[in-house]
């Protein structure tokens, strides 16, 4: 299925989905202003356009399980966007958290090989995930700051329908350079179980995914709610050896240290805002 049409029909579900919900329950943004417009703008175009750009040639090129261990170190880049960006103060051992995540990072992108680290020869796919993560980090950085102001699920609803409208032009363009791949190919009867995953995930790991990813930026912040991006690997890694493939050394390695240093980043308690 074409990449970034596939993108585009997951928000696409996933809209109509946080749209329904949010009709029947209300709580839609205030857009009266234009700081609050820039504000849902922002979050469509980072968290969902550029993240699903990122990810999804990412994970096209690249593993399942390595693309996790990529996410895994998001603790880490959003308590450094956390403190650059919005110039919090963190302390040493959150900083020596991040500098250990980085380094498990680094020996996934590098696939455990001392030569491709020195030569900087990481894999294409990889480095399309680590862009997602740092989007994500922006998304969620972000999201915080929004929420004190706006609801929950109005704000998930409208970034999603900016994200889908934002997809729309490069899933039109992918689909006429296709050539083969026509409207037939995209209504084929054989292809029913790949719109079923689709609107998967639309409808579960997007919409369900996103609202109560919200909930807990809310009630955490960013940098303390990122933590349980940790799962992520961890569900990888074990649907991966109940299908009979096993993670590599390098893996197991690099899981190892990203957990490692996300668990000081998030021990070494909230960081506070500069004043």
């Amino acid at each position: 299925f074409p990449v970034y049409l596939g993108a585009l029909f997951r928000f696409f579900f996933a809209s109509l989905f946080l749209g329904l919900l949010t009709h029947v329950y209300g709580g839609w943004p205030n857009l009266s202003t234009w700081g609050a417009r820039k504000d849902l703008l922002f979050l469509g175009f980072v968290g969902v356009f550029l993240y699903n750009l990122c990810f999804f040639l990412g994970i096209k090129f690249s593993d399942p399980v390595t693309g996790s261990l990529i996410v895994a170190a998001n603790p880490a880049v959003t308590a450094l966007v956390s403190s650059v960006w919005k110039k919090e103060h963190s302390g040493l051992m959150r900083w020596v958290g991040i500098v250990i995540s980085f380094v498990g990072l680094l020996l996934v992108l590098s696939r455990g090989s001392i030569q491709s680290l020195l030569g900087l020869e990481f894999h294409l796919g990889d480095l399309f995930i680590f862009g997602a993560s740092i989007c994500w980090a922006f998304y969620s950085v972000k999201g915080r700051e929004v929420l004190h102001t706006q609801p929950v699920l109005g704000t998930t609803t409208v970034a999603c329908m900016i994200g889908a409208g934002l997809l729309f032009p490069a899933g039109l363009a992918e689909w006429m350079m296709e050539g083969p791949r026509s409207l037939g190919f995209l209504i084929a009867a054989d292809n029913a179980l790949v719109w079923l995953h689709l609107m998967y995930l639309g409808f579960f790991a997007s919409g369900v995914a996103f609202l109560f990813w919200y909930q807990g930026v809310r009630a955490l912040g960013a940098p303390r709610a990122s933590v349980f991006i940790n799962l992520v690997p961890v569900f990888a890694m074990l649907i991966s050896i109940f299908m009979g493939k096993w993670p590599a050394p390098y893996q197991w390695s690099g899981a190892a240290v990203v957990l490692f240093g996300d668990y000081i980043t998030s021990r070494s308690g909230q960081p506070k805002a500069a004043s």
